[in-house]
């Protein structure tokens, strides 16, 4: 026996009710299920940039939509900031143009909401459909961007599927969500991200072609560290610098929100509870708050112009060599500002913490190699 959509196996998940067998592995998701229709374009479907791609994103724009014609699946592995998003329009726009049907997915709703208002800008004559956990009332459309737990509604529905951070948490970790998105699957995928070992495709280089930066790390006692965290913030404050600030616990982002407000540091938090993440990123970008103090949840995918980093306790477990690289590459995405501070405030020097910066020190390497 086997979960169709699953593909669970274990007999001891199936159970029977009424004349008919449930798989406890993928009951927590919904049996409903959507009918894509064939889709006839009246209009061309086109994406316009207000800038040019580099000659790499061109080159590697181009890759995708060739292993797209030729039915093979890919692996883009890209540092943080090499600008994968652009590079991936050009593959999507040829299959939208077929009349072929694209998801778009990744694991969290935040990373969904901010890439779904830059398509909605960017793309003409195709209406994005926008699916993720509390937005589920339009299902149906040609292009659908929505959460990896939204895809049990779409079996063996989508000719091109892009997963973008699919080494992010929950996905990671999660075999119902990987199996649930495989058989979502008709045709071929993408997958993405910056921490990977390797790829099919492999973009080396930030769009600008500046350097990633490398985090400096400060071992210290916790009272020297939050002595030296309200010397930095009000620093960056003075400078109108915005500031995403890391701590490793939900919890502990209410204590650090009132801990600065001693020192008339306005901050906001951002964690998986809180509902107006995207109201928080709106005023730190219009410098209305210095700090927002939050979790791993902003970890990937958001781009906030001169954003500084620090983290707080980068000793904890939670940060590991992964999550502290994606960190890192929220600072340096936009020109001009195309270096920015990572500060790891720790205990100790962890080995997570050595390997993050080794690891981004070889990139900078290769990618001078090439160039």
């Amino acid at each position: 026996m086997k979960c169709s959509r699953c593909q669970n196996e274990d007999v001891q998940y199936f159970f029977e009710n009424n004349g008919r067998i449930y798989c406890r592995k993928c009951i927590a998701f919904s049996t409903k299920t959507v009918n894509l229709k064939s889709v006839k374009n009246e209009k061309k479907i086109y994406y316009h940039l207000n800038y040019s791609l580099n000659l790499e994103q061109e080159r590697t724009s181009r890759l995708l939509i060739e292993r797209y014609q030729n039915h093979q699946n890919s692996v883009l592995k890209a540092v943080t900031g090499a600008g994968k998003t652009e590079m991936i329009y050009g593959v999507i726009e040829y299959a939208l143009n077929l009349g072929h049907h694209v998801c778009l997915t990744m694991p969290r709703k935040e990373l969904v909401i901010e890439l779904a208002k830059r398509i909605q800008k960017q793309f003409f004559n195709i209406q994005p459909i926008l699916v993720y956990g509390g937005h589920t009332e339009c299902l149906e459309g040609q292009f659908i961007i929505c959460t990896t737990h939204q895809l049990y509604r779409y079996p063996r529905m989508f000719d091109l599927l892009i997963l973008d951070e699919y080494d992010a948490f929950p996905y990671r970790d999660n075999e119902v969500l990987k199996n649930i998105l495989m058989n979502s699957i008709k045709g071929n995928y993408v997958f993405m991200s910056a921490t990977i070992e390797s790829g099919d495709v492999q973009v080396l280089q930030r769009f600008h072609h500046q350097p990633l930066p490398i985090p400096t790390c400060k071992v210290m006692g916790n009272f020297m560290m939050l002595c030296h965290l309200v010397y930095q913030l009000k620093k960056y404050q003075k400078d109108k610098k915005p500031v995403f600030l890391f701590v490793p616990r939900i919890e502990m982002t209410r204590q650090v929100q009132k801990f600065l407000k001693f020192f008339s540091i306005k901050s906001h938090c951002a964690t998986s509870k809180e509902k107006n993440i995207h109201q928080s990123l709106e005023m730190i970008k219009s410098h209305e708050i210095d700090v927002i103090v939050c979790t791993t949840v902003l970890e990937r995918g958001m781009t906030v112009e001169n954003v500084q980093v620090i983290i707080l306790h980068g000793e904890h477990p939670l940060f590991d060599k992964e999550t502290l690289i994606q960190i890192a590459g929220r600072t340096g995405r936009k020109v001009p500002y195309t270096n920015g501070d990572i500060i790891i405030y720790t205990n100790r020097q962890t080995k997570a913490i050595k390997e993050c910066i080794k690891d981004l020190q070889q990139s900078n390497a290769l990618s001078a190699i090439k160039s």
